[in-house]
């Protein structure tokens, strides 16, 4: 593959798709529990100062954020295969319609996994916003293809 027939926004979304991936074993909810409640808990299984409060939870916990990752492993596989000028097929949208359409669906996916946190007592942690920018780096890839070829 000649990967010097990809165009600056093809790498944009390669590299979206990338930090999604990574972004999924990065901590996206992290139980914070009042300290009270620590302290409760700590007396109740008879140990000194326990802490759970470090506990979290990882992308690969949700559906929505696996899936969402899945649709921004298509967008880079399109963007791939269709930078190897010897495979020929044909799209029904331009490339990058199809391809910013992907990073919306994974982007909306996100989305609602922030709006819908897991309980009470977890806070989002960081994995979430790196795969919300990585969702949203695939959409704008696509965007800015779309506006070049255009």
């Amino acid at each position: 593959m000649d990967t010097s027939k990809m165009s600056r926004y093809d790498w944009v979304v390669v590299g979206g798709a990338l930090v999604f991936f990574f972004a999924l074993f990065l901590p996206w909810y992290r139980l914070a529990l009042p300290q009270d409640v620590l302290d409760a808990l700590a007396k109740g299984l008879h140990v000194n100062s326990a802490d759970i409060s470090g506990s979290s939870q990882n992308g690969w916990r949700y559906a929505a954020a696996v899936i969402a990752w899945l649709f921004t492993l298509l967008a880079a596989a399109l963007v791939v295969v269709k930078g190897m000028r010897d495979l020929k097929f044909a799209l029904p949208l331009p490339e990058g319609i199809v391809v910013m359409a992907l990073g919306i669906v994974a982007l909306v996916l996100v989305l609602l996994r922030l709006a819908f946190s897991p309980a009470q007592a977890f806070q989002r942690a960081g994995g979430v916003w790196v795969a919300l920018l990585a969702a949203a780096a695939v959409a704008l890839g696509g965007f800015l293809k779309n506006a070049e070829t255009s």
